[in-house]
């Protein structure tokens, strides 16, 4: 599968699957399916290594091409406003669980890194929440005082050396950061020499759950296994869990760079509106910034919308760096819970044997080290004291923040499945320009039309084929997007990101038939 488009990491990691069977699929039996390789993934998949169960590992991608390749890479117990949320809208004790599950995530990677010595550029630093707005310094006060409740090693003050003026930053500090495709691709190599199968590019599609062995049904045949672990970013079974209810899908965008301003240290992150990450990676002796920010709903704006966002960044940067040259440029999805608490554990109460992981609301680094801590202590029938707030099946606290999300995400669905009946012009069809698509009625019919640099037209019937939204162009990165649920689709209609199992059908429509009917 060809990827539209690479990040950093992809750029210093190189991986090549030496699984002796890679290329024998049919009818595989397991005990256990792990379905993502992503770090979630197969951070579980070592810690059930070697336990006496024979394990699978598969990925609709290559390894690297799902989210855990496109992130900036902080681990991080800093997870923007969160404890002084937990504590007024549940309680302390659910605030401890949150910070104690992550940190045991970090240490999870310390402990792996250092038994087999990975080089992954590993290094500790701070992390700062930070505001250029007066109005905010009180969040980050309130914030500050439920680190001192549970006793984080924190700091609260004004005077920070940036390039730029800052109003206040709260410093959590010895956090750490790593190049995630370095420390994936070992652990990968790990798995395999400890006779974990991995398999890539096999799509899950449907989870037959009446009997076990499960029937896990994929694109290049079935799969059996008396246990699954669905770690695949977005949950891709429409039935199991419901999570079409109850998750959303957001962009952010990332921009890596070379610049002359002198090095700041520590990993930051604003609580303003215009969110900005900033952090910098020692990599062949050159320290790289990588700015992030730009977040919004998938699918939504107009076709540019993206290429909008990754100019706000180059904007910044001319602003607050002065001369810099960008090396790479990439964005991510991330699925945001309406109860800004991930979904780790048993997928129902009927199917005590499947577990899911997701809901990471862009802190994936840690969290996924948490839910593999979780998740593999559960089949090993270990203590799980942090499943309960974590629980796919818990009841999502209505506060006011998870009602204004749980709307917002509501109306951004509505409009994606109302879009589908509207009536779209062909006059703009003449107009287009190569390399840009549009939506267009033809014979009773929608479709999406690509013009690629040879003059010919790509065209795919414009409906997601997850839960029926349609799609729209997203102009930067040449994918077709759903703003529902966040399926990506290149321009031939195959899948790019889920949760879509089933690609777009794509037709060849001749340039006159388009232009002259």
């Amino acid at each position: 599968m060809s990827h539209p488009y690479k990040s950093f990491w992809h750029e210093t990691a190189k991986f090549k699957n030496t699984a002796k069977d890679k290329n024998i699929f049919e009818n595989k039996e397991f005990d256990i399916l792990i379905i993502g390789g992503g770090l979630s993934g197969l951070n579980t998949a070592y810690l059930l290594m070697n336990k006496g169960f024979k394990i699978g590992i598969i990925d609709a991608s290559e390894l690297g091409y799902g989210a855990s390749g496109y992130t900036t890479a902080k681990m991080s117990v800093q997870h923007n406003l969160i404890y002084d949320y937990l504590i007024r809208n549940y309680n302390l004790d659910t605030a401890i669980d949150y910070y104690m599950a992550n940190l045991e995530g970090i240490s999870l990677y310390k402990d792996i890194i250092n038994e087999h010595k990975i080089d992954c550029d590993f290094a500790s630093d701070d992390s700062i929440l930070y505001t250029s707005d007066k109005n905010k310094i009180y969040d980050l006060k309130s914030e500050y005082e439920a680190y001192k409740r549970l006793n984080m090693d924190c700091e609260l003050r004004e005077n920070f050396q940036l390039p730029f003026p800052i109003e206040a930053g709260l410093i959590l500090k010895n956090q750490y950061r790593f190049n995630p495709l370095k420390y994936l691709f070992k652990i990968a190599d790990i798995l395999i020499d400890n006779n974990i199968q991995i398999y890539e590019n096999i799509r899950a599609i449907d989870i037959i759950s009446d009997n076990k062995p499960y029937d896990i049904i994929t694109d290049k045949g079935h799969i059996y296994a008396d246990k699954i672990i669905v770690s695949s970013h977005y949950p891709f079974d429409r039935t199991l869990g419901a999570f079409f209810l109850k998750l959303s899908a957001e962009k952010s965008y990332v921009i890596a760079c070379k610049t002359n301003v002198k090095k700041f240290t520590g990993m930051y992150l604003s609580i303003d509106k215009n969110v900005r990450s900033l952090r910098y990676h020692k990599h062949d002796n050159q320290d790289i910034l990588l700015v992030g920010g730009c977040n919004h709903k998938v699918g939504t704006g107009d076709s540019n919308e993206e290429s909008t966002c990754y100019k706000d960044l180059e904007d910044y940067l001319i602003k607050n760096f002065s001369k810099f040259e960008i090396v790479s440029k990439w964005s991510t999805q991330d699925c945001m819970t309406y109860d800004k608490l991930p979904y780790i554990g048993t997928i129902d109460k009927k199917h005590e044997d499947i577990y899911v992981s997701t809901g990471y609301n862009k802190w994936g680094m840690t969290t996924s080290a948490a839910a593999a801590n979780i998740i593999s202590n559960s089949i090993l029938h270990k203590s799980v004291s942090y499943n309960n707030i974590f629980s796919p099946n818990r009841h999502i606290s209505m506060n006011l923040n998870s009602v204004k999300e749980f709307g917002e995400s509501g109306g951004n669905i509505l409009i994606g499945f109302v879009k589908r009946f509207l009536i779209y012009s062909k006059e703009e069809l003449s107009a287009l320009e190569n390399c840009s698509g549009i939506i267009i009625n033809h014979k009773l019919a929608k479709l999406g039309v690509y013009l690629d640099d040879n003059e010919t037209f790509h065209c795919i019937k414009p409906i997601c084929t997850h839960l029926g939204c349609e799609v729209k162009f997203n102009n930067a990165e040449k994918t077709w997007d759903c703003r529902c649920h966040g399926s990506r689709f290149d321009i031939y209609g195959n899948i790019i990101q889920g949760p879509a199992t089933i690609p777009l059908k794509y037709y060849s429509v001749k340039k006159e038939d388009l232009l002259n009917e």
